[in-house]
């Protein structure tokens, strides 16, 4: 696994240790398995690219500057495919994100959806899904999973938010559409960190032929306040937040659809699904 050292490399890196999964893990400073700098051609890309090995790349820039975007998002993921090729790696999974899909609609997005990004991060994630694809359509090379990541807790922006104002003892803004009893607020697409784990785990133990695209997210949507509830019951005992007016652009729903994804693995539907996340955070201990 590339990039054991990201926020969502991280996690993968963490419950494959407690689940004893053998995987081997890469960074660029000491503590993984592989000692590699990200140059195909440096010192360590030999023990990264053998033949009939599985990649997971986790190696990527969130950021908003679009060179670096684009260098490590899509020619970095183009040049790691055809060093794959050569090596004849057997299967690489490319991290990809929701983003791509654009802002929400008023059915869970499918894999067979148009890409509409609208983010510098989300354009690079589209290009580099391209550019797979097109990599994919040549004589030879390593089949290749697309996973569209929803949010994963524990490596989300809300539970970052939430422990910066938990910290400094400060109410934080949650989005709420509409007024009185019509109001509500934002559901999004989640994932808890083992369940994270068990669908990366599942799709590199079944592995694509030639290309495929996964959402990667649980079946059950969850509310963003009951989520923080959630937070606050098992993380962050001092969190307090307060209704805001969601701003215009915000979609009140973005829902990925795991049909795809339920061919290659079940996930369990839970009673308090929020509940859930904020407990897998816990117990995992990010």
């Amino acid at each position: 696994m590339l990039g054991s050292t990201g926020r969502l490399g991280a996690v993968l890196a963490r419950c494959a240790h407690s689940d004893n999964a053998g995987w081997q893990t890469q960074a660029r400073a000491p503590g993984a398995d592989i000692l590699w700098s990200g140059h195909i051609d440096h010192a360590g890309a030999d023990e990264v690219f053998r033949g009939g090995a599985t990649l997971i790349n986790m190696i990527g820039d969130t950021g908003s500057d679009q060179h670096a975007l684009m260098a490590c998002n899509v020619a970095f993921v183009e040049t790691l495919l055809e060093r794959a090729a050569r090596a004849g790696v057997a299967h690489v999974l490319l991290a990809s994100s929701a983003a791509v899909y654009g802002a929400g609609s008023a059915r869970p997005f499918e894999e067979t959806d148009a890409m509409h990004p609208e983010t510098p991060y989300a354009e690079s994630k589209a290009a580099m899904e391209r550019v797979a694809a097109r990599f994919c359509m040549g004589a030879s090379g390593p089949a290749v999973t697309v996973a569209r990541i929803g949010n994963v807790a524990g490596a989300d922006a809300l539970l970052a938010a939430a422990r910066t104002h938990g910290q400094a003892g400060r109410r934080m803004a949650l989005h709420r559409f509409g007024d009185g009893a019509a109001a509500r607020y934002p559901r999004r697409s989640y994932i808890g960190p083992r369940d994270f784990f068990a669908c990366i785990k599942a799709l590199v133990t079944r592995p694509a032929q030639g290309f495929r695209v996964v959402n990667v997210t649980h079946p059950q949507p969850v509310s963003l306040d009951a989520l923080l509830r959630a937070y606050r019951t098992h993380l962050i005992p001092d969190l307090q937040w307060e209704d805001a007016p969601a701003p215009a652009g915000i979609p009140p729903e973005v829902i990925l659809s795991t049909q795809r994804l339920a061919q290659y693995i079940t996930l369990p539907e839970r009673a308090a699904p929020a509940d859930a996340l904020a407990r897998q955070v816990a117990e995992v201990e990010i």
